[in-house]
């Protein structure tokens, strides 16, 4: 099937927090997996860390999720009972976030992708969709350079915004982790609050702000290092599967013609009238755009 970019950009005229699925996300914030039933489970990543993951359905086809920076499993309470009918789902705490490990030496990409990686290996999963939010997609990049054609595809939400971008220099490192070592809470909620629009639901964007500032320290700074980092050029011509992310046109540039030239299996779809969290924040449409990728994937 030819490879495009799809571009959708949507105008909603209502209130963009309307839907019913949002309503119950509100009333389930930080609510245990297990009411929806999933059941948690643990691994040992390849450095020795602990790693909590959540695992309901059954089938052949699995979609295991992936949070970003400062976040946990249960930011994809909305998505995972939906798609839990019909996929084997797993929902994944990455080392030094959620339940899972905070002995870990070094933060990296590659060793959050060793995460994602252990959970493959311990459920003896043969093929899988890697869905990541944000901080999410690198990292589910780095774990299919090692699971290569177990990967099906590489599903972002928000992230990839620029892949044909390489590592920061040096010195940028060094100034970005020295402000933030210094001003680390407060640059959290900093960040935070930029990812969101202004008409955003505040119980939601607190939530979300308290969590991210409570993240484990080492891991909350190894996590933005790790991020900077990333040589995207460098770990693309590693692999060979679909990179389909959708993104919002409000936090950050998406550079749509650069990473298609990188790399030919990107594709990109817009939405407009959202922030950061597009999963949660419009837990409805996202869950019928990704309904319709994954249906698109069964029939090609």
């Amino acid at each position: 099937m030819k490879k495009i970019i799809l571009i959708f950009s949507i105008i909603f005229s209502a209130q963009i927090h309307s839907d019913d699925l949002f309503k119950n996300l509100l009333s389930n914030l930080g609510a245990p997996l297990s009411e929806i039933g999933f059941v948690k489970k643990s691994t040992t990543s390849s450095d020795g860390v602990e790693i909590i993951y959540y695992e309901k359905g059954a089938g052949n086809k699995t979609l295991l999720f992936i949070h970003g920076y400062g976040c946990n499993s249960k930011y994809w309470w909305a998505q995972l009972q939906h798609f839990s009918k019909n996929y084997r789902v797993i929902s994944i705490d990455i080392g030094g976030h959620g339940q899972s490990g905070t002995n870990r030496d070094d933060y990296t990409m590659a060793n959050f992708g060793a995460d994602v990686v252990a959970v493959m290996n311990q459920e003896n999963i043969e093929q899988s969709y890697l869905i990541g939010h944000s901080m999410g997609g690198p990292v589910a990049l780095e774990a299919a350079v090692v699971l290569q054609d177990r990967v099906t595809a590489i599903i972002g939400v928000d992230t990839f915004h620029n892949i044909a971008k390489g590592p920061a220099s040096p010195f940028v490192k060094l100034m970005v982790n020295t402000m933030f070592r210094f001003r680390q809470s407060s640059s959290t909620n900093d960040a935070v609050t930029k990812q969101f629009r202004e008409d955003a639901n505040l119980d939601l964007k607190n939530w979300v702000s308290q969590k991210a500032e409570t993240t484990d320290p080492r891991a909350s700074r190894g996590s933005l290092s790790s991020i900077i980092a990333m040589d995207y050029p460098t770990q693309l011509k590693k692999i060979n599967v679909p990179i389909i992310t959708l993104n919002s046109r409000f936090w950050m540039d998406t550079e749509v013609e650069e990473s298609q030239k990188e790399y030919s299996k990107y594709e990109v779809s817009f939405i407009d009238g959202v922030g950061h969290y597009v999963m949660m924040e419009k837990p409805t449409y996202f869950n019928r755009w990704l309904d319709g990728v994954l249906d698109e994937r069964t029939i090609n």
